[in-house]
């Protein structure tokens, strides 16, 4: 019976995911990242997650470039046994500990076959170099990062629920937009739902402009411009793929259109304009509903623009230690290599960053909270192999500044020494006025 990478990929990451505490299996976490990396390359050339057939093309070639992408998939599971390890080191007894090292010594004796028909020496080279470039990395992070870093804001629930009339303007907007019939619907409801959203945060205290109701409001003259174009057509969303645009229309609403989606997800930089949280959802509808329909070309124009930003707000919110917004920047990033898999991949990533939003205080309990922060963790790692392998089809060097920051954002996000108590208290006055 053939057992794909995949297939170890799921058994790796369900034996990290199960450690507890979860910081315990953040070490595994950042080689499935790596596993990751090797995984999706391999899925897009040459094509297949089949040890076997791989390992027939590497014999095949003998290019460095089997070598490489096996010596990750090996240190992948080297470093979750390393994990095990630290964790049996301190529980000696521990049933989670022990399936997760001999899942990484399984995972490891069906790569032996791949790792001799990729070259053996070349492979072990590239786990060294890996290992090596890894622990600088921790060590810079340990040295420029201050000692209590908050893990990011809680999701603010206020908007649904405070004031009934703000509550029902949220809700109707959002509902405009991930089921509204027309393009209008879904420009007016994010517009009714930012606004919203802006009036809750207002009451608290806690927003001082309105940047995304301005940012949204640039809806209105895309919606007139598309409207006019379509003509008779209509700006039907089911047919917006029919509406007769020119090249140079569509590369001219794409960018401001892909701008509001950006502003939606709260990205770094401007963390602290957007709220994201629960706006980043609408704008991932948005981009699906109506600007990858719609301006599918002019999107591609701008592919080395925002795949750039995504790659920045990733490394940004990672440092910060923002993981939920470095999830929505991987989303974005997803969205923008509009290849293959990529709009189930910045779904997962956009609900994965709900769910550790959702984790943070005040959630209802402690038990709650590592619930809902070990469901994310689980989301996102699935997620990850289908961003990895839609952006290798189209921007390799964004897609693997993208890997390094997903291994920045999982270090960080676990980091044991982390201080969720006053997190929320932090980014709820971080607001520019």
């Amino acid at each position: 019976m053939t057992v794909t990478l995949s297939a170890l990929y799921v058994l790796l990451g369900l034996g990290a995911l199960l450690q507890a505490p979860a910081e315990r299996g953040r070490l595994a976490l950042v080689g499935l990242v790596a596993y990751a990396v090797a995984m999706a390359s391999y899925a897009v050339s040459p094509g297949s997650r089949d040890p076997q057939f791989i390992s027939a093309a590497a014999r095949t070639s003998g290019a460095a470039f089997f070598a490489v992408n096996t010596g990750l998939l090996v240190l992948g599971a080297v470093l979750t046994a390393a994990a095990a390890l630290g964790a049996l080191r301190n529980h000696p007894r521990s049933p989670r500990a022990m399936a997760l090292l001999a899942t990484s010594g399984f995972v490891l004796w069906r790569l032996r076959a791949l790792v001799a028909a990729s070259g053996a020496l070349r492979s072990v080279l590239t786990v060294a170099a890996g290992a090596v470039a890894l622990a600088l990395l921790g060590i810079v992070l340990r040295r420029v990062r201050p000692s209590s870093r908050p893990s990011g804001p809680a999701l603010d629930w206020a908007v649904l629920r405070g004031r009934p009339a703000i509550s029902a303007a949220f809700v109707a907007g959002a509902l405009g937009v991930v089921l509204g019939p027309h393009t209008g619907l879904v420009f007016i409801g994010l517009l009714v739902a930012a606004a919203a959203d802006y009036l809750a945060r207002r009451i608290r205290g806690h927003a001082a402009f309105p940047w995304l109701p301005v940012v949204t409001l640039g809806l209105l003259p895309i919606w007139w411009l598309l409207a006019t174009i379509a003509g008779p057509l209509g700006l039907g969303v089911a047919g917006l793929g029919d509406v007769p645009l020119s090249p140079r229309a569509e590369i001219l609403l794409a960018l401001p259109l892909a701008l509001v989606v950006w502003s939606c997800l709260g990205l770094w930089p401007a963390h602290r304009l957007f709220p994201g949280g629960l706006l980043a959802p609408l704008g991932v509808a948005l981009w699906l509903r109506v600007a990858r329909p719609a301006l599918a070309d002019g999107l591609d124009h701008w592919q080395p623009l925002l795949m750039p930003l995504g790659v920045l707000g990733v490394w940004g919110s990672a440092m910060i230690g923002r993981s939920s917004a470095a999830l929505n920047a991987l989303a974005l990033v997803a969205l923008a290599s509009a290849a293959n898999g990529s709009s189930a991949a910045a779904l997962l990533l956009m609900a994965a960053a709900l769910a550790l939003a959702a984790s943070r205080p005040p959630a209802a309990s402690a038990s709650a909270r590592r619930l809902a922060d070990r469901l994310a963790w689980t989301v996102a790692v699935l997620a990850l192999p289908l961003l990895l392998e839609a952006g290798f089809r189209r921007q390799v060097t964004y897609t693997l500044a993208a890997a390094g920051g997903a291994a920045v954002a999982v270090w960080l996000g676990l980091d044991p020494g982390r201080d969720d108590s006053d997190a929320g208290a932090r980014e709820s006055g971080a607001v520019a006025a």
